[in-house]
């Protein structure tokens, strides 16, 4: 099971989910499901999160 840590890593970096989901590409209702992991991205997209949130995938979901 993937836990997502992004709400984690946005308080870090003082961003809103609006200035990511926008700059993703994704709904504000798709991102906000990444977030509490009822969804999840695509790799390419997860790439793309990563990027813009300057760290790296295994920082953005905890696997248990």
């Amino acid at each position: 099971m993937l836990e997502p840590k992004i709400r984690v890593r946005l308080a870090e970096l003082s961003l809103k989910q609006t200035e990511v989901y926008k700059e993703l590409g994704v709904t504000s209702q798709q991102f906000s499901n990444y977030v509490v992991g009822t969804s999840f991205p695509r790799l390419e997209l997860a790439f793309k999160l990563a990027k813009i949130l300057d760290c790296r995938i295994e920082d953005l979901w905890k696997y248990e």
